[in-house]
């Protein structure tokens, strides 16, 4: 389901600025009621003190009733106030309609006259009773105007908020814009990292995976392309002597040339098949990442890896042993990835180790969180300035006559990065020791 994340914010922006402006709007009227409410009922409570000081000073003499003239014209609130005055013994001295009861004096009640509800405040002193009204209209109208008025100004604030909403979060969203922009504009050859100033923290997590992924596919092409030249420049040697020696063989009459070119024939096509299959190996390597770990037993890894290499060691007449001073030798790693590591590097000791020689591979923990192996053979180890470049793809060094591929120590190398498994490489008195360190050691 795709959905717009700019849209949903807005709906949900607005949805909890008008929620809260419900509350806040249904407070506002409850505090201007209350307020007009008090402050209309002292204005009667002022104005029945003013009308007892004016019949004080206009009555002090003797009682009369003043009559209102109606026809005068005041304001439109005029016949929504009235008042009641009334002599001690209850007759009424001045009033402008209606006529209210009598309530006990210095209160406030409520009076419906059939028409209007009216506020009452009642006044009584030894002399007069005084009673000052008010219509509830007059009220509410004010009330009405007060939060018509707000809430004008909330409706039309809204669709202002809006907009001004759906602006700023247009503009905060140009970097993405400008990401999509960019990834659309790059081709397969153009892998390089994003560079966009000005990074909102919000995207840089998805900045830097991109850019992760972006050198990852960098890698996986670039070794891709290396895989298919390096391909195609070693298996040009192999191929071409196999077409040599086919041709020597198609020519020859003498019995025993066509044998030895046979037999080199046989012994192309073992190099080739054997630098195809390092080849698919390194391949693999390359592409992947580190597979499932598990608990590995490098005892028993290393015991079966010798059993499996001792035919090809018998053949040089070599002594092929295995030891042990370990405590703890189990180490975190993928089981395939491991014996391809040690299965090549015992290959290339007992490839180089000279005729009734000796390899020896021991298992030790130097460091009390490490496993260490050495592997030791009595070779004629590597100079000092080689040991750098081995672990160089097809290099070979001064061995070019031994049937090989040059990628052996490539692919220990590579096993070694994926499992950060440390490799030394130095000449002993008699022979060379290559010594590896785990540090993922489990106890």
């Amino acid at each position: 389901m795709i959905y717009s994340i700019r849209k949903r914010l807005l709906l949900l922006l607005l949805s909890l600025i008008g929620s809260v402006w419900l509350v806040i709007t249904w407070q506002v009227y409850v505090d201007t009621q209350h307020e007009v409410e008090e402050l209309f009922d002292a204005n009667l409570a002022q104005n029945a003190k003013v009308l007892f000081a004016f019949i004080q000073y206009e009555m002090a003499e003797e009682y009369r009733e003043i009559e209102l003239e109606e026809h005068l014209s005041g304001h439109r609130y005029e016949h929504k106030l009235a008042f009641l005055i009334r002599a001690s013994d209850g007759k009424i001295l001045m009033r402008s309609a209606p006529l209210f009861p009598l309530f006990s004096s210095n209160s406030y009640h409520d009076y419906q006259d059939g028409v209007h509800l009216w506020r009452v405040f009642t006044l009584q002193t030894e002399r007069f009773l005084i009673q000052t009204g008010e219509c509830y209209a007059i009220r509410n109208e004010l009330i009405g105007e007060i939060m018509s008025s707000t809430l004008g100004s909330l409706l039309i604030g809204l669709p202002l908020l809006a907009i001004l909403i759906w602006i700023s979060v247009g503009n905060s969203f140009k970097p993405l814009q400008q990401i999509a922009n960019e990834i659309t504009a790059k081709n397969p050859n153009q892998l390089q990292a994003l560079q966009i100033h000005k990074i909102p923290l919000e995207i840089k997590a998805l900045i830097d995976a991109l850019n992760h992924l972006f050198m990852r596919l960098s890698q996986a092409f670039e070794n891709e392309r290396r895989f298919t030249a390096d391909a195609a420049h070693e298996l040009r040697t192999p191929l071409a002597g196999l077409k040599i020696q086919a041709q020597v063989a198609l020519r020859s009459t003498d019995a025993q040339q066509l044998q030895q070119a046979l037999q080199q024939i046989n012994t192309s096509v073992d190099r080739a098949t054997h630098l195809i299959s390092q080849l698919l190996t390194l391949a693999r390597m390359d592409t992947t990442q580190k597979m499932p770990s598990t608990s590995v037993n490098m005892f028993v890894l290393l015991r079966q890896l010798i059993m499996d290499l001792t035919p090809q060691a018998l053949d040089k007449n070599l002594d092929l042993g295995l030891e042990q001073t370990a405590n703890h030798d189990i180490v975190i790693g993928n089981q395939e990835h491991l014996y391809l590591l040690y299965r090549n590097l015992l290959d290339n000791a007992i490839r180089y180790t000279p005729q009734d020689g000796q390899i020896t591979v021991n298992l030790k923990n130097l460091h009390p969180e490490k496993l260490t192996i050495t592997i030791l053979d009595s070779g004629n180890g590597i100079p000092p300035e080689q040991q750098q470049q081995i672990f160089k793809r097809f290099y070979r060094g001064e061995h070019q006559n031994i049937l090989g591929s040059g990628l052996g120590l490539s692919i220990v190398q590579r096993v070694a990065e994926l499992y950060h498994i440390e490799i030394k490489v130095e000449n002993m008195e008699k022979g060379l020791c290559v010594t590896t360190h785990f540090a993922c050691i489990e106890f």
